[in-house]
């Protein structure tokens, strides 16, 4: 005998990130940060705008890794991780250090880790665990430039 388990989303990101877990988060990104060179941004959004019904998920992660300015590190080691909620799709991308010095397998562990705890609505532990991914694979090759080298804001960005 079987029983089946119905996982629930709640119907709004702010449901299922409350202000709490995005503090807990932009903890998480300070400290997977202290160990690299890498500058993680993380954007949630609800909903596409209007004007964006054409666009796919990547250029969307694109025009947000523009609007956040995560281009103008110094390294070029911006790491975006976007969350269009209400699609259940989400997008990685690394800025063109983080490419040159990164393995190809690296975006698809972070995704496969991020997917696997979607799947079950566990949305914070989802980008914890995918985080702590992006360090694993980091590390070695964007290694930590010092205290005070972060550029950008750990604050996750959700609307």
């Amino acid at each position: 005998m079987s029983q089946e388990h119905t996982v629930h989303f709640p119907p709004h990101a702010k449901g299922a990130f409350p202000h709490d877990a995005l503090e807990r988060i932009s903890k998480t990104i300070a400290e997977v940060e202290k160990g690299t060179s890498a500058e993680i941004r993380i954007s949630i959004r609800d909903a596409r705008e209007t004007n964006e019904a054409g666009l796919t998920i990547k250029e969307l992660a694109e025009k947000e890794f523009l609007h956040l300015g995560m281009q103008k590190t110094s390294g070029q080691t911006g790491i975006l991780m976007f969350i269009l909620y209400d699609e259940r799709k989400f997008y990685i991308m690394g800025d063109e250090g983080v490419h040159k010095r990164s393995a190809p397998e690296t975006w698809e562990d972070v995704a496969a880790t991020l997917k696997s705890h979607f799947k079950q609505a566990q949305f914070e532990e989802g980008v914890h665990a995918a985080l702590k991914r992006i360090k694993h694979h980091v590390r070695e090759t964007l290694p930590s430039t010092g205290p005070g080298a972060h550029e950008l804001s750990n604050e996750v960005e959700i609307s």
